[in-house]
């Protein structure tokens, strides 16, 4: 959930050169759409296609800056090594290979030349998820997430999903800075903590974050008083003493009041350049626009949107690893 994402995310830019490299197909003037599933307590789970094998299993997770795969689906892939990143958790940094897929899809949208990120398993899933679809995968799409209906409606934006849907529009940071140096493939948005002596706060939209978060060391004990700490479970099996508190908290007109973890110990990914976590399991729908750069929280659908009816595609149906399906499959010929 927040770990490698909060990590790679802060590291490494992708060069230039990759980026030009990397195209997207797939998408034609009607949006996609695939059924998730729901692991944990809100974790999203899609079925991908890499280089024309599976589908498997893998967390859908807007915090990640990288896509990650399970080292040994990877293997059993045999994608070719693409070099080393270093990739930082909460508390630790470690150098990670990566692996070269030609192409990675969701639902018939395909984007090729893509470095994925190879770690031993992902701590906190299910065994049968063998990955996590990062940023460097969605930023080419604008994307609805149905909490409520476990659908994503997704397009190369902008297109009918822009047009049919309204909101009040969030301003979207999609860059960001570790350590003083940019990062890209991020999801910032702005909130207000309306506490006593509350300020403006930065958060990063995460799909992979189970509850918010605000991290410890950066002025967030100037926002609440203490209280009786809990050992909490954090991303990737992590356990630490943390405050739970109720906090007050405004996103453009829309007021929210949630319960927060707050870390006693100073737990934030080095070059953290946000104050927490900001779920998208919090709210009905949300919908995403990396084109437009704006977030909408629980939008209304238009009539036309209502009326519409978009395509399902076969290849998106979701596996528990009962079945043969998380096993590598022969791309056709």
């Amino acid at each position: 959930m927040t770990s490698f994402r909060l990590s790679s995310r802060f590291l490494a830019l992708l060069s230039f050169a990759l980026y030009l490299s990397t195209s997207v197909s797939g998408c034609g003037q009607q949006p996609h759409q695939v059924n998730f599933r729901v692991t944990g307590e809100s974790i999203i789970v899609v079925p991908v296609t890499i280089n024309g094998a599976g589908p498997f299993n893998f967390m859908l997770d807007t915090g990640t800056t990288n896509t990650l795969i399970d080292r040994k689906l990877a293997e059993e892939l045999h994608l070719p090594p693409a070099g080393k990143r270093l990739l930082s958790r909460f508390q630790n940094e470690a150098v990670t290979p990566l692996a070269h897929a030609d192409s990675v899809s969701m639902a018939g949208a395909n984007v090729r030349s893509l470095d994925l990120l190879v770690i031993n398993h992902l701590a906190d899933g299910p065994p049968y998820v063998h990955g996590s679809l990062g940023e460097d995968f969605m930023r080419y799409f604008d994307l609805l997430i149905d909490n409520r209906h476990r659908l994503i409606q997704f397009e190369l934006g902008p297109g009918p999903l822009t047009d049919m849907l309204a909101g009040e529009q969030l301003p979207l940071t999609l860059n960001g800075s570790n350590e003083n140096e940019p990062t890209e493939n991020r999801l910032i948005v702005i909130g207000q903590c309306i506490e006593p002596g509350g300020r403006e706060m930065k958060f990063q939209l995460d799909s992979g974050a189970t509850r918010m978060m605000l991290f410890s060391g950066l002025n967030t004990r100037g926002v609440f008083s203490s209280v009786s700490t809990h050992t909490v479970e954090g991303p990737f099996g992590l356990h630490f003493e943390a405050n739970l508190q109720t906090a007050h908290l405004q996103l453009g007109k829309r007021l929210l009041t949630e319960t927060v973890i707050v870390p006693e110990g100073n737990i934030s990914p080095r070059g953290a350049d946000v104050d927490g976590l900001l779920p998208t399991s919090l709210f009905r729908s949300i919908f995403i626009s990396h084109s437009g750069k704006f977030v909408i929280l629980d939008p209304s659908a238009k009539p036309k949107l209502a009326r519409s009816k978009l395509p399902f595609r076969p290849d998106a149906a979701i596996t528990d690893g009962t079945s043969n399906s998380g096993k590598p499959r022969r791309p056709p010929e």
